[in-house]
């Protein structure tokens, strides 16, 4: 190695660690839409007091939470009187790195939003433009992954998906999404080790190779879901409790947001992404990597029949059957029938939820600047992937169950880099 060689690799050891400290310092990224161009955007599509009022009156304030977006409320100053229509509050959403890269992913994110919004069942769309679009800010609240435990929540949820599942949009009918979008991942995995700016992330990803030949993987994954017989509906793909909000002025009420990764897919994929939800906590956790992981709450076969039945419900109110709740003994043995069809599709295609966020998360960690610990995630999916297999497809254990002894067993490919959730984390 040259002198050049050597001084250049020290300078990276040095910078590394600073980046580090730097990215978990900073749960926000630097703001990537100045005041200027939100107050444009508003004034374009919202017109009435918005186009009377300036850049140092409007009040912009950016909002957390985000993992593929960047997120913005804007609104009226107090002194400053509607003159129409017009909303005081909106919701501005500027796409992430990682999805520009993909218009067409927008595009069906913009049509599902703006006829959802015209059903009354999303937030209305004001505006659509290149760079992102403006929507009604919802007074509401995200669920927390405690509630969406919750019995009576969890059944509300069923519902939910249950009436999402009954809809029908212009949209591809081919479950075509899942697999393409994964391809497109595959091809797209670094071959570079320096596209991780931190050193940290370099070495997770090296750990990951060593276990997984993703291409492989793939085609087993696929020969796997090969044997499940999954119908196709359109899907959220991405129905998890960030993701669900309850209104404040209802607070029986519910709505879903983010519909960028909503396709039509298989019925288990949706259903068995949302029960992996329940093992991850990305709100609670202000250290990095910014989330928390419980492996013991994938939830339980009591769990999953509570969130089954509300959802099998909505299914037959929506095709005018009655919902079973009388003693007719056969509409019972079939609704039973359904519950447990669709509880084996749901465990079965945890597997590709798993293996999507996987890649998913190795590719944001090399285009985003949202401060998230993108490669521990992935490592984390990757572990309930394989961890998921051997319970379902080595065991036949329905549904899987993970257990301490497990996790930290040679059966966990990264043992050795598991550590022991505490107390606090076990019970929250």
């Amino acid at each position: 190695m040259s002198l050049t060689d050597k001084i250049r690799s020290s300078i990276h050891k040095m910078a590394d660690p600073v980046k580090r400290l730097l990215m978990r310092k900073s749960p926000m990224p630097l703001e990537i839409v100045t005041p200027e161009q939100a107050l444009e955007w508003c004034q374009n599509f919202l017109c009435g007091a918005w186009s009377s009022i300036t850049v140092d009156q409007m009040h912009l304030e950016r909002i957390s939470g985000g993992l593929s977006n960047y997120l913005y409320c804007c609104s009226l100053p107090d002194d400053v009187e509607s003159q129409n229509s017009e909303p005081r509050k909106v919701l501005l959403r500027i796409y992430g790195e990682a999805h520009q890269k993909h218009r067409g992913t927008l595009l069906i994110d913009s049509v599902v939003c703006t006829l959802l919004s015209d059903r009354k069942i999303g937030p209305h769309v004001h505006g659509i433009f290149p760079e992102g679009r403006l929507e009604e800010f919802v007074d509401a609240e995200a669920l927390l992954v405690a509630e969406v435990r919750d019995r009576e929540i969890s059944q509300k949820a069923g519902r939910l998906l249950g009436d999402l599942h009954q809809l029908d949009m212009p949209l591809v009918k081919e479950p075509t999404w899942l697999y393409h979008t994964i391809e497109q991942y595959l091809s797209s995995l670094p071959t570079d080790l320096h596209k991780f700016e931190i050193e940290e992330d370099r070495h997770i990803y090296q750990e990951l190779q060593s276990v997984c030949k993703f291409a492989e993987e793939f085609e087993e994954l696929k020969k796997i879901l090969a044997t499940i017989d999954s119908p196709i509906r359109l899907c959220h793909n991405d129905f998890q409790a960030g993701n669900i909000l309850r209104l404040k002025s209802d607070l029986n009420n519910f709505t879903v947001i983010d519909f960028e990764y909503c396709s039509y897919n298989y019925r288990g994929y949706d259903i068995g992404n949302h029960f992996c939800e329940f093992m991850f906590d990305y709100i609670s956790s202000k250290e990095w990597p910014h989330f928390k992981v419980n492996f013991s709450h994938y939830p339980n076969k009591e769990q999953q029949h509570n969130f089954l039945s509300a959802y099998v419900d909505a299914i037959l109110a929506s095709q005018d059957q009655s919902v079973p709740c009388t003693n007719d003994s056969s509409k019972n043995s079939n609704r039973d029938e359904l519950i447990n069809e669709i509880m084996k599709e749901a465990n079965y295609y945890t597997l590709a939820s798993h293996f999507f966020w996987t890649l998913w998360a190795i590719h944001m960690a090399t285009s985003t600047a949202i401060k998230f610990g993108y490669m521990e995630y992935a490592r984390t999916r990757l572990t309930a992937y394989y961890l998921t297999r051997d319970r379902l497809v080595g065991a036949n254990e329905m549904p899987p169950t993970f257990s301490e002894e497990l996790l930290q067993s040679t059966k966990n490919p990264f043992h050795s880099s598991y550590i022991k959730l505490d107390t606090e984390q076990i019970s929250s």
